[in-house]
């Protein structure tokens, strides 16, 4: 029997609405939804791997108890099957001995990747039972990303942009036709505004699957319209794409600094070979030749009440203007910006940092600056999630304001919101253990004065991920329940998370794979995979459009696998209850009703179809139905379609008024006052003065200077001499998140990777480099930081910068199965963990950890 049922792929942000074909109850194929406007049926070829990840042979069965009391990477857990009971009523019984104790917030929860319906288990469990320690993935994610662009617009969230529309745009370590949040749409919308004539930048330190296609695109309008003044495509210079470290030092760069803007050929834009962590002063360069030119959108900024640019008065002193001079309109602070950061940034000193040449740098400012709205400064994890990633991702997105493309046609867009519902309040099945407990300081946010933790612009609110191994070392945590995650492969300074692991005192993970976190569980709980055997959700947001797109079993769930939300929580609801604490399961008993029928749920699977159907009414139900007695075939309808769609954003077109944004000021924030607030509160409670808050952070900028886009330099960890080469990292078209490594179709994909090997896990050398090491391509060697080692193949690449190695993150797996790992049985990774040389850092204004920017310095020995 032949049938198809609609899911979701969730191996990254991109959440793509898939079709899966079921033939005699085996999965065979994925495809894409066609019925998406937001993708239109597109997928990566990532999704295939999805199908090995299923009927993987190393997946978790059954539970699994450790009989080792001894934990350690290489120390063998002996684990042992067990029945779901037993298992759970170990867990449940260490749950309840904690709550007699008077300590239930030494309990706590952790989740990596996620459905919509996770807040069943992450947030009423705890509050509940009585901890506030639920944690996520956030700060490891893009939580940096979140808080540079919102410090300065007031969306805290990920941003759209108009392909459709855009004449230019400047990529800052995205990759978005690899990775990003856009895959889908990103591989068919950005060929075609290439086609249609849009200049692209890529700045990164490596050439990236997206700057090989930009450079193709150059080359061929270069050779189609050779002969002409203009013709020659910037990456033509040089056969190996490398130009005295950038691909466009040549003649068109250089005639284009001396004509007038007016006057300059048509721009296909380039790949930018950018020195890791520089990206800021290549940004602040940018803005000062708008400035200085007279280039910034007047309808938007404003400008000098007399008509007089004395920015570039201003320019020839390297002096400050009177900022009474300037009449700001949908702006505020554009002369603080000038005076504090941009009047001495010049082409030429950029270049000295960044390594771009000051010709290309006064090219891209304006072809940005001609494109007026209709151009896009898209940031990305790559810049803002370094050491001071705040102040780079502020950089670079403050371009956008100059240009007026916030919210604009062919702009920047903010994501239209979704009408799901969440889940009642728990406060009526809380008691006062609960209560009290629930108060206790989270051990993921730190009371340190060296970290702000600002959450959607409110300082001590974010999380941080990477600093649990302290709480636990500090015995602050007894018990950790965690599931989807791998945190110590996942997180910076790895072995930290080993230490910490080795002394938990009990811990629970729920995965599909045993991977390194599971070695030191335990409880080791089977878990369901989201695309093919579980209900839930996930948001899809692309192409101006959010959607919601349901998951649901398409086929018989592997071995004794479970829902990794509600079906661990309702189990764990009854057996507390059984224990004398029913708080949790009438919850979900009197709360978590189907909504069609009102028939309490009796299982774990009844408990997560029924809170889907919930959380999702509004898009399903009529208008005038009251949640109860709704038609089942409304929601089958809805089933069968598998997705919900808002209409596409409309960005604002020429001549019209922008709309208030939620900053301070309603406008768009060059001197933040959300940073403002966020420093006086952190000055407050650790006693300094206001301009001196950024400087317990470890910032070089005070005052009012720590409120504007500004550039800061990069954090090295390692002496140069020691190590000479400067760490930059990536990721795979076919990562998957790091769950792909036991698929051996995700290390045959790796050639699409520029630079990498299928099969191999190789660091990417400058050719001039490999030469003066005495390396060929295929040698084994050490690359070594002051955090430790790993062992992987050489590659000699012309992609990497001379004095930059480059190597993808997603292998060097010990344990997860017997294609990720060397030899599963005794703990030997194949090849290298990018988290095993990267030391634990910050960036921490945000608490997000930093693992880009060239944090760390390596030495490369044969091995």
């Amino acid at each position: 029997m032949r049938r198809v049922v609609t899911s979701a792929c969730q191996g990254c942000l991109s959440n793509c609405p898939v079709q899966v074909t079921i033939e005699d109850g085996r999965a065979v194929r994925v495809r894409g939804n066609a019925a998406s406007a937001a993708t239109g049926g597109g997928v990566c070829p990532a999704l295939a791997i999805t199908l090995e990840q299923e009927y993987d042979p190393d997946r978790v069965a059954m539970p699994l108890r450790r009989r080792n009391p001894r934990k350690g990477r290489g120390v063998d857990p002996r684990f042992e099957p067990v029945t779901w009971d037993e298992a759970l009523d170990e867990i449940a019984d260490r749950m309840m001995a904690l709550r007699r104790a008077g300590h239930p917030e030494r309990f706590a929860l952790a989740k990596g990747r996620s459905t919509g319906i996770n807040e069943v288990l992450t947030r009423v469990l705890p509050e509940i039972y009585g901890t506030p320690n639920s944690f996520n993935h956030d700060s490891i994610c893009a939580d940096a990303e979140k808080l540079a662009t919102g410090a300065m617009d007031g969306v805290y969230d990920y941003h759209d942009y108009d392909w459709e529309h855009l004449e230019c745009a400047i990529l800052w370590g995205a990759d978005p036709i690899a990775s990003n949040r856009q895959k889908a749409y990103a591989r068919r919308a950005l060929p075609e505004a290439l086609r249609r004539g849009a200049a692209v930048y890529v700045v990164d330190p490596r050439r990236s699957m997206t700057a090989e296609l930009v450079e193709r695109e150059a080359r061929r309008k270069g050779s189609a319209s050779a002969g002409d003044s203009g013709g020659l495509a910037a990456s033509d210079a040089g056969g190996s794409g490398l130009c005295d470290l950038s691909p466009c030092d040549s003649a068109a760069c250089v005639s284009g600094l001396r004509a007038s803007p007016a006057a300059e050929p048509p721009d296909a834009g380039c790949w930018v070979p950018v020195v890791p962590g520089t990206d800021g002063a290549l940004a602040s360069a940018i803005a000062r030749v708008i400035l200085v030119e007279g280039l910034w959108n007047r309808d938007y900024v404003g400008d000098f009440k007399d008509g007089e640019n004395l920015f570039a008065e201003a320019a020839q002193l390297k002096g400050a203007v009177d900022e009474a001079f300037f009449q700001e309109r949908f702006t505020y602070g554009v002369c603080t910006w000038w005076n504090e950061e941009l009047f001495d940034k010049t082409p030429e000193w950029a270049e000295a940092e960044t390594g771009v040449p000051a010709s290309l740098i006064v090219r891209m400012a304006r072809t940005f600056a001609r494109a007026g709205q209709r151009s896009v400064s898209w940031i990305s994890p790559g810049v803002a999630m370094s050491a001071r990633g705040l102040y780079s991702g502020m950089a670079c997105y403050a371009l956008n304001g100059l240009v007026g493309s916030i919210g604009a046609e062919g702009g920047v867009l903010a994501f239209p919101s979704l009408p799901v519902k969440k889940l009642p309040s728990t406060e009526p099945y809380r008691d006062g253990a609960a209560r009290h407990a629930c108060s206790s300081p989270r051990v993921d946010i730190p009371q340190r004065a060296d970290f702000l933790c600002a959450k959607a612009g409110r300082a001590h609110r974010a999380p941080v991920t990477n600093l649990i191994p302290e709480a636990i070392e500090g015995g602050r945590v007894d018990m950790l329940v965690a599931y989807w995650c791998n945190y110590p492969f996942s997180c910076t300074g790895a072995s930290r998370w080993e230490r910490a692991l080795e002394k938990l005192p009990f811990l629970v993970h729920v995965t599909t794979h045993v991977s390194e976190m599971s070695q030191f569980a335990d409880i080791v709980l089977p878990a369901r995979h989201h695309l093919f055997e579980t209900w839930g959700f996930a948001r899809c947001r692309q192409n101006k459009r959010s959607s919601i797109v349901l998951e649901q079993p398409c086929v018989e769930a592997f071995g004794e696998s479970r829902n990794d939300e509600a079906g661990v929580a309702f189990a764990l609801a009854e057996k507390l209850a059984r224990r004398g604490f029913p708080n949790v399961l009438a919850y979900y008993q009197r709360e978590c009703a189907d909504p069609c029928t009102g028939v309490p749920p009796t299982s774990g699977d009844e408990l997560a179809e029924y809170v889907l159907k919930a959380m999702t009414a509004p898009l399903w139900q009529s208008g005038d139905a009251d949640g109860v007695g709704v038609s089942e075939s409304a929601w089958g309808d809805f089933l069968a379609k598998g997705i919900w769609e808002t209409d596409p954003v409309q960005g604002r077109r020429v001549g019209e008024t922008p709309s208030p944004l939620p900053t301070p000021s309603g406008r768009f924030e060059l001197e933040s006052g959300a940073l403002r607030r966020a420093f006086e509160d952190h000055a407050l409670r650790y006693g300094v003065d206001p301009t001196d808050a950024s400087a317990l952070l470890g910032y070089e900028a005070r005052g009012r200077k720590s409120l504007v886009p500004h550039y800061e330099p990069p954090v090295r960890e390692g002496n140069e001499r020691e190590f000479p080469f400067i760490f930059s990292q990536h990721r795979s078209i076919a990562n998957l998140e790091g769950r792909s490594a036991n698929a051996p179709l995700y290390h045959k994909l790796k050639r699409l990777d520029p630079g990498d090997e299928p099969g191999d896990d190789v660091v990417k050398i400058n050719p001039i480099d490999m030469e003066r090491l005495g390396l060929r391509s295929g040698d084994a060697v050490r690359v070594s930081s002051p955090e430790g080692s790993i062992v992987v193949r050489a590659k000699a690449w012309d992609g990497a910068l001379p004095g930059v190695v480059v190597k993808c993150y997603g292998q060097g797996h010990w344990a997860y199965g017997h294609v990720a790992s060397c030899d599963f049985e005794q703990g030997v990774s194949r090849g290298g963990n990018n988290n095993e040389i990267v030391p634990p850092e910050w960036e921490r204004a945000s608490g997000a950890t930093a693992r880009h920017g060239g944090l760390v310095r390596v030495r490369i020995e044969r091995a």
